[in-house]
């Protein structure tokens, strides 16, 4: 007998209904241990605190860090936080790739009706990203009212747009980089300090060497989902190009990370 055929909006409420239910059945193990649940929301708070701690004893010495006031650096940090929060929780996959391989899940997967990439996005959460995903809001909230920003529904509409591309961009660079999993044993040793440098995109791109800045914009382009997005909405004349420069880098950094992926899932050999 054969499996139903589907158009393309009853795969998509398919697929919508599936990943729902990854969802809760991820959230009932969040209520199951309620006391781990609320010490990673916790520990992702404490770590971004840390980092937030730091740069308000920088700005306490130094009123401007090339041209960015406090408030301004403040609503970079926030917009960079909040995207990092939210891939942790939604798009936390890459760092579980290497286990799936290991313990032969990866070819469990590969039987089901269901692509292995969407069945891998569905099962891996982070909830410690919960907590900074939530501080990243509210240091933007806290930010918005001190910024010479006509808060227009378009430019809200734009800063949601950024702060999704930004989880999406380091969804897509983390995955380009485990992909090779596939074929290497180890690829934790790389993932961990390329995750690493999204930490950077919290500051001006001006304050880095010029190497590092062409890292983050055009090689590992984390600063496409942070800065320049910032950067357009404080000084829209002068970063104008952004406003297609993200949601374009994100489409097609999406674009790549499929053709890689289906091309490593093609010469996948099983664990076995």
């Amino acid at each position: 007998m054969k499996a139903p055929q589907r158009n393309i909006l009853q795969k998509l409420g398919f697929l919508t209904r599936l990943y729902f239910y990854y969802q809760r059945n991820y959230f009932r193990t969040l209520v199951e241990y309620r006391m781990d649940t609320w010490i990673a929301i916790g520990s992702g708070i404490l770590v971004l605190l840390s980092s937030l701690v730091f740069l308000d004893a920088t700005m306490h010495r130094i009123p401007q860090l090339m041209g960015w006031s406090y408030p301004q650096l403040l609503f970079l940090f926030g917009i960079a936080a909040t995207g990092r929060g939210l891939n942790q929780v939604f798009f936390n996959a890459p760092f579980f790739f290497h286990g799936y391989i290991r313990r032969g899940m990866l070819d469990m997967m590969l039987v089901r009706p269901v692509g292995v990439l969407f069945q891998m996005i569905g099962t891996a959460q982070e909830f410690i990203g919960f907590g900074s995903a939530l501080t990243g809001i509210a240091i933007i909230l806290q930010a918005a009212p001190h910024l010479n920003v006509v808060w227009s529904f378009g430019n809200v509409a734009y800063l949601c747009l950024a702060i999704i591309c930004s989880m999406l961009i380091q969804f897509a660079i983390l995955m380009i980089v485990v992909i090779p999993g596939f074929w290497v044993l180890e690829m934790r040793s790389v993932i961990y300090p390329v995750a690493w440098l999204i930490d950077f995109s919290r500051y001006p791109m001006e304050i880095y060497h010029p190497l590092l800045r062409g890292l983050l914009t055009y090689v590992l382009p984390y600063a496409l989902g942070s800065f320049y997005p910032a950067a357009y909405l404080l000084y829209p004349q002068q970063y104008g190009w952004a406003l297609f420069a993200v949601p374009g880098t994100t489409i097609f950094l999406l674009w790549l990370t499929r053709r890689f992926w289906r091309f490593g899932l093609n010469h996948y050999s099983s664990a076995t």
